[in-house]
């Protein structure tokens, strides 16, 4: 699988620092990161209605069906940072690591960083990774998404084999409608979801044996 790569531009570094900070102050504001958590499942449920009884249902009243281990990838809209719009249908030929995150996360942000030193692993068993921002940010704001890219994936972040951006809302219903902070999904070739975790900073472990069944 061919890639290409460009150097991340000079202002990496003082970006990553002004991340680093706005981070700390957010966390001095929500006074810790877990009753940020409790906090943004009760918002996600009221206010996105991403946390629901029942099936989740589209803006049209429609089910909306929800990703499950051995079924079939629900089809659903992303936008990528470069501005296109994609759906998860035209994913399917290659196997895709489909990946759900908050961009304010700070195991989100761990497992970034731990993706771009293990990119290369996945790509050696012709897996790529599209990583989105769950809708809204789980109603907190975060750094955009393009900004999290450059900082925390580095030079990765211009892979042909890693593609960010954002899950339209019926997207994040669909795989996320528990609201976590993140989760991802193994897709393959005909996609079917084959393996199901979280926090890959402490699972790649299990994810890269999960993805070297793809191959």
């Amino acid at each position: 699988m061919s890639r290409r790569r460009v150097s991340p531009p000079s202002s990496t570094r003082r970006e990553r620092r002004q991340l680093r900070a706005e981070i700390s102050r957010r966390r001095r504001i929500r006074g810790g990161w877990i009753a940020a958590a409790a906090a943004v499942v009760v918002l996600g449920g009221v206010v996105l209605g991403l946390h629901f009884s029942g099936s989740p249902r589209d803006a049209h009243g429609a089910v909306v069906p929800v990703a499950a281990l051995g079924q079939p990838a629900p089809n659903g809209t992303l936008t990528t940072t470069g501005g296109a719009t994609t759906t998860v249908a035209s994913l399917r030929g290659t196997p895709t690591l489909l990946w759900f995150v908050t961009t304010w996360c700070s195991s989100c942000q761990a497992g970034t960083q731990a993706m771009a030193q293990t990119l290369p692993k996945l790509e050696a068993d012709g897996v790529r990774v599209v990583e989105v921002e769950n809708y809204r940010d789980l109603g907190e704001t975060g750094p955009s998404m393009s900004q999290f890219a450059t900082v925390l994936a580095g030079r990765e972040a211009a892979s042909t084999d890693w593609t960010f951006g954002t899950a339209s809302e019926e997207l994040t219903q669909a795989y996320n409608p528990h609201a976590d902070l993140d989760i991802y999904y193994l897709i393959n070739s005909e996609g079917r979801i084959t393996f199901v975790n979280s926090s890959p900073a402490s699972t790649m472990p299990q994810l890269l044996s999960a993805a070297k069944t793809l191959a």
